[in-house]
């Protein structure tokens, strides 16, 4: 029950839907019945059990009512058609047969239509809420979980959500009113079977049950090794270029064959308890259904009830035996998925550590400056930055250098608030940034990274990102500023050519124009350049570059750069060491001081 209850929030967005599928459930199962049922008097009245019937009773929901208003109409059919009355009555039986399975199958068909939506609709609401989650998710969460776990959760565990789980649902629901409405009808055909019955069934719970048990546990050893095989393929992917040119295929083919060994063998395990419980189930129902027999042709014997009643009695008992298996399945399925929804919940559930304030404010402008005070930062127990303190005011270009891992990425992160802050303050126009509303905060802000990241779609689409309705023509001035313009228009499509994965269809130089290019559409006051133009060739470094000082044309730029080349011109120079700042100057007087920026510069010559 437990297990049921985790996906209830889910299903109670289409309770509408619910509501109609009980009803239709309740229809087919009244219908079931009635279709077997009604076979009692008809097998009397013609084995001679019981006289014709000529007067019926007032209308009651109790066995002796029924019997006798349904042994009425059988036994007018057969007085009106004299001696053809028997096999007349055995075509009206037939004939409301017919119409009940009709009504029936009818009343199964509506329930499936009507469960459609739920079973489609609930992955995808979950798919929904997880990739929302995804993107409100800090940059923190993202270097500690794995990428290729992080889809294997939206993909596989989404896929066994669906197949597992929901579509368990209409089993779920049918299943119980089917078995509730057969077991009230066996209790009043016979009370003293139905007992004896009820107490055997639950070794049947107690089985099943055991089973269940040790299939959730299997099924999330599962869920975690389809996981790691999507990081193997997803590093796999990542860095193609680096397997081959070190000659490790055959290394990351045994890790990923030893893998699959291991999903092929747990999954082998699974199935095979799954595959348990419908043969487990029809063995017990069997084996009550012959106790049931012997029972009952003791009290036929005696005279307690009649032949015709233990017939239908068994008959009845024997579609029992159907539900119960489906909800068994039902059941063992829901243990199955309930992992995979789990492992999703994970990612819905982590607390998201970089949110608005309560009475965050609005960031429309910026004005004045940005004041670094004081500033902490770690990375878990690893301090990155020390007491960094600096002041940019606006139109300033701010360059960071200093050896790799000296704390310059970290410390241009910590202004769009990818983290936030262990101390300090860190200040817009005189406010903490925490004070900003944060979707407000990053509007002010934007960035061209070392690595160019591109989206797999079109030149014009990815220039205009995070954009609604972009005008075409602004596309085109800003890649023409980012010194674009001109390989775009060579391209057959021009802006409407796809660029591939990752930008993959296009240079180093060019992905970076575009990125550019982005920037410029974007539009934003503050820049933040993180050794834009670290990884490309000499003329593609030149026309970036001039590219860049369009962007920064009249604009506040906080610009990190392991070529000392590109930032001689900034208004100051900031030079960091193991996450503090040791010299701070412009260009000419940081050379007079004959410190480590001059032995960086000179290195850089050399």
């Amino acid at each position: 029950m437990k297990d049921i209850l985790k996906i209830m929030p889910y299903l109670l967005n289409y309770k509408k839907y619910v509501i109609i599928v009980l009803v239709l459930s309740l229809i087919s199962s009244v219908f079931s019945v009635i279709s077997i049922t009604m076979f009692i008097p008809f097998f009397s009245i013609i084995f001679g059990e019981q006289e014709l019937v000529t007067t019926m009773v007032p209308f009651a929901f109790e066995e002796k009512a029924l019997l006798h208003n349904m042994s009425y109409v059988i036994s007018s059919v057969i007085i009106h058609y004299g001696d053809n009355g028997p096999i007349m009555a055995l075509v009206w039986v037939a004939a409301f047969l017919v119409i009940l399975t009709f009504l029936k199958v009818a009343s199964e068909y509506f329930e499936q239509y009507f469960s459609s939506p739920v079973m489609n609709g609930v992955p995808r609401d979950i798919y929904n809420k997880a990739y929302a989650k995804i993107l409100d998710l800090q940059i923190s969460y993202f270097s500690q979980e794995k990428k290729g776990d992080i889809i294997s959760r939206l993909s596989t565990d989404i896929t066994e959500v669906r197949q597992s789980m929901v579509s368990s649902f209409s089993g779920l629901i049918k299943t119980p009113i089917l078995l509730i409405v057969y077991i009230i009808s066996l209790f009043l055909l016979s009370y003293q079977m139905t007992i004896l019955i009820l107490i055997i069934l639950p070794v049947l719970a107690l089985l099943t049950g055991r089973i269940s048990k040790s299939l959730k546990t299997s099924s999330r050893n599962l869920q975690n090794l389809i996981g790691g095989i999507t990081v193997i393929i997803e590093e796999t992917l990542s860095g193609i270029k680096v397997v081959k040119a070190f000659g490790g295929e055959k290394s990351v083919l045994s890790k990923f064959r030893h893998n699959t060994f291991l999903f092929t063998k747990l999954m082998n395990r699974v199935n095979r308890k799954q595959k348990l419980a419908s043969p487990l189930t029809e063995f017990i129902g069997v084996f009550t259904i012959s106790i049931a027999l012997v029972y009952g042709g003791s009290l036929v014997l005696k005279g307690e009830i009649a032949g015709a009643t233990l017939l239908t009695y068994l008959f009845l008992f024997i579609q029992v035996i159907h539900p119960a298996k489906s909800f068994s399945m039902a059941l063992y399925n829901i243990k199955k998925g309930v992992v995979s929804l789990d492992r999703i919940n994970e990612i819905i559930d982590t607390p998201v550590t970089i949110h608005d304030s309560e009475n965050s404010i609005p960031l429309k402008e910026f004005k004045d400056s940005i004041e670094f005070k004081n500033v902490s930062f770690s990375y878990g127990s690893k301090r990155v930055l020390n007491n960094i303190s600096f002041t940019i005011k606006k139109g300033q270009t701010i360059a960071l250098v200093g050896q790799s891992g000296s704390g310059k990425t970290t410390l241009a992160n910590l202004l769009p608030r990818f983290y936030d802050i262990d101390s300090g303050e860190i200040l817009i126009d005189g406010k903490e940034i925490k004070e900003y509303k944060l979707s407000e905060l990053r509007k002010q802000i934007g960035i061209v990274t070392q690595e160019s990241i591109l989206f797999n779609d079109t030149i014009a689409n990815n220039i205009a990102f995070g954009i609604e309705n972009p005008d075409p023509k602004d596309i085109e001035i800003a890649a023409k500023i980012a010194n674009a313009d001109e390989f775009i228009r060579q391209k057959e499509k021009t802006y409407q050519t796809e660029i591939g994965d990752g930008g993959s269809l296009l240079s180093g130089g060019q992905k970076q124009r575009l990125c550019i290019a982005r920037a410029i559409m974007k539009n934003p006051p503050i820049l933040i350049l993180d050794e834009a133009t670290s990884a490309l060739d000499t003329e593609s470094e030149k026309l970036v570059q001039e590219a860049l000082e369009n962007l920064m044309r009249n604009r506040t730029s906080l610009v990190i750069a392991h070529r000392l080349s590109t930032v001689k011109n900034a208004d100051l120079i900031l030079v960091l060491n193991q996450g503090s700042i040791i010299e701070v100057g412009k260009h000419e007087d940081l050379i007079a001081m004959n410190g480590v920026y001059k032995k960086l510069h000179a290195m850089q010559l050399i």
